[in-house]
C-alpha cells in the first residue's frame, strides 16, 4: 500500500515539472514576469489536481485498512467464542463424571479437580496448588505416580481410605504428552462393588454349607440302609424318615434361594392390587392351627374392620405365613401369637407378636440378613433356611413398604409389616 502512494506521488510530481514547462512555452511572448507567474498559477493548480487524486486513493486504502481490521476482529471474537464454549463443555462434562478426575502437573501438584472426587475424598477447591501426596495421605498414590512417570504407561492401585466416610478407590494414573507433562488421575468409587462381592463369597459358603448337612444326611440314611438296615423294618422306617425331612428341607432351601434371587434381579413380579386383610389373615392362620395347638400355641387375630392395602395378595401371604411359622415354631407351650392390623393415616400396620423367649438385642440388625440366625443348630432342627426373614424384607420392600423387629429376651417378639393402605393411594 505504501509502495503505490509513493509511485502516485513520483508521477505527480512529474506532471507538476511538465505542466510548467507547458505553461511557460505558451507564455513565452509574455514578458520574464508574466511567464514566471503564469507558470506558478498553472503549476499551482496542477499541484491541486495531484493532491486531490493522492487523497482520494489514500482514503481507499484507509477504507481497506479497516475493513481488513474489522474482518480480523471478527475472526478473533469467533475464535474466542469457540474456545469458550469448548472450555464451558468440557467442564461440564467433569461436573458431571461420576468418577473422580484429579489434574495435577509433573511435580505431583493438584491443577484441577471436578466435584466428584471432592465429594469422595471430602476436599474443596483449596487443595488446588497442594501436593496430591498432601490431600490424600496415602503412600499407594506416591508411588502410582512415580511408577506412571518411570514408564510413561498408565497405572492403577486400589486404596482403602478410612475415616467418617470409609471408601475403596481405584485409582488410574494416565501420563499427559506434551512439553509440560503431567497426569489425569481418575478415583473410582468401588466400595458398593466390593461389598457386592463379599456378600456373594459369603452366600455361596454360606449355601455351600446350608446344603452340605442334608446331603451329608441323606447319604449316611442311604449307606446305612444299603448296609443291611432293610431287613430292620423299625430302622428302615426311622432312616426313610430323615431321608424324607432332609429331603424336604433341601427342597425348601431350593425354593427360598430361587425366590430370593428373583426378587434381587427383580423377575419377580408383584401385583398392584386390593389386598384384604381380613381374607389373607384367616387363612394363613388356618395354615398353622393344628400345628400350633398340637404345642399348645394359641394364635389370634385382632384386625378392624374393611382394612386393605394395595399390594400382591400371594407376596403378603408369604411373608405373613413366614412371620406366623418362626412364632409357631419357637414359641413354647403355653404361649401366644397374635396377629393385628391397624390404620394410622395413608399406611396400615401388620403386626405379628408373641409370648416367646424373645431375641437378644445384639441380633437385631442383622436379623433379616441372608441366612443370619441366632441359634443356628435350633434352627436348622426346626426346619428352616435361614432364608425367609431375608425374602420377608424383600418382598415388603417390592410392595413399597419396610418391615421391622422389636424384641427383649424373655419378653417376646413384636414384627411390623408396614404398607400403604388402598384407600389412601386410590385417593
Amino acid at each position: 500500500m505504501r509502495t503505490n502512494v509513493r509511485t502516485k506521488l513520483f508521477i505527480g510530481m512529474l506532471a507538476l515539472v511538465a505542466g510548467t514547462i507547458v505553461a511557460t512555452q505558451i507564455l513565452g511572448t509574455m514578458g520574464s514576469s508574466g511567464v514566471m507567474w503564469g507558470g506558478i498559477a498553472v503549476a499551482l493548480v496542477l499541484a491541486y489536481v495531484v493532491s486531490s487524486a493522492i487523497a482520494k486513493s489514500r482514503g481507499e486504502e484507509l477504507a481497506e485498512h479497516k475493513k481488513e481490521l474489522q474482518r480480523l476482529a471478527g475472526n478473533m471474537e469467533a475464535t474466542n467464542d469457540e474456545l469458550r464454549a469448548e472450555r464451558d463443555l468440557q467442564k461440564r462434562i467433569l461436573d458431571a463424571m461420576r468418577e473422580g478426575v484429579v489434574l495435577v502437573d509433573n511435580e505431583g501438584r493438584i491443577v484441577q479437580l471436578n466435584p466428584s472426587v471432592r465429594a469422595m475424598l471430602l476436599i474443596g477447591t483449596e487443595s488446588v496448588g497442594k501436593l496430591l501426596i498432601e490431600t490424600v495421605r496415602r503412600a499407594e498414590l506416591e508411588d502410582l505416580l512415580a511408577l506412571a512417570r518411570e514408564t510413561n504407561e498408565e497405572q492403577e492401585v486400589e486404596i482403602e481410605l478410612p475415616g467418617l466416610k470409609p471408601r475403596r478407590l481405584l485409582v488410574h494414573a494416565s501420563p499427559l504428552s506434551g512439553d509440560e507433562g503431567g497426569f489425569v488421575v481418575v478415583f473410582v468409587d468401588v466400595t458398593v462393588l466390593r461389598r457386592l462381592e463379599s456378600l456373594r463369597r459369603e452366600f455361596v459358603a454360606n449355601a455351600s454349607h446350608e446344603l452340605r448337612t442334608p446331603i451329608a444326611a441323606v447319604r449316611s440314611a442311604t449307606e446305612t440302609l444299603r448296609s443291611g438296615a432293610l431287613e430292620d423294618v423299625g430302622a428302615a422306617t426311622r432312616f426313610v424318615d430323615i431321608i424324607d425331612r432332609n429331603a424336604q428341607r433341601l427342597h425348601n432351601l431350593v425354593e427360598d434361594m430361587l425366590d430370593l434371587s428373583k426378587l434381587e434381579s427383580q423377575e419377580f413380579k408383584l401385583k398392584r392390587d386390593r389386598v384384604e386383610l381380613g381374607k389373607v389373615v384367616p387363612i394363613v392362620l388356618a395354615l398353622f392351627r393344628e400345628r400350633a395347638e398340637k404345642k399348645g400355641v394359641r394364635l389370634v387375630a385382632e384386625l378392624a374392620d374393611s382394612l386393605a392395602i394395595q399390594g400382591d395378595p400371594r407376596a403378603l401371604e408369604h411373608v405373613l405365613s413366614n412371620l406366623v411359622d418362626n412364632a409357631v415354631k419357637y414359641c413354647p407351650r403355653g404361649t401366644r401369637v397374635l396377629v393385628r392390623a391397624n390404620r394410622s393415616g395413608d399406611r396400615v400396620s401388620l403386626v405379628v407378636a408373641d409370648d416367646g423367649p424373645g431375641i437378644p438385642a445384639e441380633h437385631l440388625p442383622r436379623l433379616f440378613e441372608r441366612f443370619y440366625r441366632v441359634d443356628a443348630g435350633r434352627s436348622r432342627e426346626l426346619g428352616g433356611t435361614g432364608l425367609g426373614l431375608s425374602i420377608v424384607k424383600h418382598m415388603v420392600e417390592a410392595m413399597r413398604g419396610s418391615v421391622s423387629v422389636d424384641s427383649a429376651v424373655g419378653k417376646g417378639s413384636t414384627f411390623t409389616v408396614t404398607l400403604g393402605s388402598f384407600e389412601a393411594t386410590t385417593n
